[in-house]
């Protein structure tokens, strides 16, 4: 069973994810989300700055983002580009979206390549393109999709793992409303001539539901009235549970010391191990140790089994604390390379259940197991913190 919890901590509105009844995800929500992730832009290039290959864009009088100079902007609207010219200019406007946060020194992250999504279906600027989700496993399902999609060159489409066990009708319901949204959007912004928010994402915990997709939910549960109403009225009266017993949902769940355990350095395992995390400005490092752990087993073995259990708990710690970027984990020191082969499966296995972009990269030679997870929002230490034994915004 997956279902969500959105309730206040210490006045902190904060969307809590269970993954059969244990805590998969945490999202807290400051409140201040102007700049919102989806949201689409007519955009200025300020600056172009080659030797850092970004441009910078002005998206309206408050706000600022990069774009990557790969990231060409399928859509300028001051003017075609030349042949021969592969690059934007300084004064270009262009249309782009908010793909990720801004994240300490950095402006919030923007691209070219304009999208909307539904629960099924996701469709973007390249024309003619077609992805269906890996994660639908069902071959003869995913050919089935692409068929629908054989005469379709008007957007790109991208089937989500919804469809596996969609109707073809509802499918094609859902991408002919986003075809004529973006069809809307795209006219009115050839009438434009001013920087400005053209369509806004959603906001907090309803972008994290669409994200994660609103058909895994078996239930969405609240005690706040204002959250129920807007789920409810987007998703139905069949998944929205309103929580209203005198026992507070905050007490219920035991969420302060949930929070209090995920924003510590040390997680201990259930073997006496533990693991010690430390997010840097350059990446995120994670060292395994044995710990308390009782040696009853011939020790190669207990050693591999202690950083089994380790590989499936760092998977979950990194979309509990929303860890991201460059990931090195300091695994207890193994010689059998089967081992080693089964401490990567399971590390690819607690990855593919991440929403986010995830990957492992390699094994250095110092034995350092590398792996890698897009940034788009802020890791959770950077939105809340422990201040006199009480949960807070920093």
């Amino acid at each position: 069973m997956v279902r969500a919890v959105i309730t206040e901590v210490n006045r902190i509105r904060c969307l809590f994810l269970y993954e059969n009844d244990r805590l998969a995800e945490c999202h807290p929500f400051t409140g201040d989300d102007t700049l919102r992730i989806g949201s689409i832009y007519i955009g200025r290039v300020e600056k172009v700055v080659k030797n850092i290959q970004s441009a910078f864009i002005r998206l309206d009088r408050e706000h600022s983002g990069y774009l990557p100079l790969n990231d060409k902007p399928a859509v300028i609207l001051n003017r075609k580009i030349p042949k021969g010219l592969t690059a934007i200019a300084e004064g270009d406007l262009i249309l782009v979206q908010v793909e990720q946060e801004p994240q300490k020194m950095k402006q919030a992250k923007v691209t070219g390549n304009i999208s909307l999504s539904g629960d099924y279906t996701a469709i973007d600027l390249l024309e003619g393109s077609v992805g269906v989700s890996k994660k639908i496993k069902d071959t003869e399902r995913g050919d089935c999709l692409r068929s629908m999609a054989a005469d379709y060159q008007k957007y790109g489409i991208v089937f989500r793992t919804a469809c596996e066990k969609a109707e073809n009708e509802v499918i094609l319901a859902e991408l002919k409303d986003l075809e004529r949204q973006l069809d809307a959007m795209l006219e009115r912004a050839l009438y434009e001539k001013r920087t400005g928010m053209l369509y806004e994402g959603a906001s907090g915990y309803l972008a994290i539901l669409e994200e994660y997709g609103i058909t895994r939910l078996n239930e969405i549960k609240t005690d706040l009235p204002d959250v129920y109403d807007a789920v409810s009225r987007r998703y139905g009266t069949e998944k929205a549970v309103f929580y209203d017993e005198e026992y507070p949902l905050v007490k219920l769940l035991s969420l302060e010391t949930e929070l209090s355990h995920i924003l510590k350095k040390k997680v201990w395992l259930k073997s006496g191990g533990f693991l010690v995390i430390e997010p840097t400005e350059a990446m995120v490092v994670i060292d395994v140790n044995s710990g308390k752990s009782i040696k009853k087993k011939k020790m190669e073995t207990h050693i591999f089994e202690t950083n089994m259990e380790a590989a499936k708990e760092i998977t979950r710690q990194l979309r509990l604390r929303n860890l991201s970027g460059i990931i090195m984990i300091d695994f207890i020191n193994m010689e059998n390379a089967e081992y080693k082969d089964s401490l990567v499966k399971c590390l690819k296995s607690g990855l593919y259940k991440d929403k986010i972009p995830s990957s492992f990269v390699d094994i250095t030679k110092l034995d350092v197991f590398e792996l890698t997870r897009k940034k788009v929002r802020r890791p959770l230490h950077e939105v809340i913190c422990i201040k006199n034994d009480e949960i807070c915004l920093r």
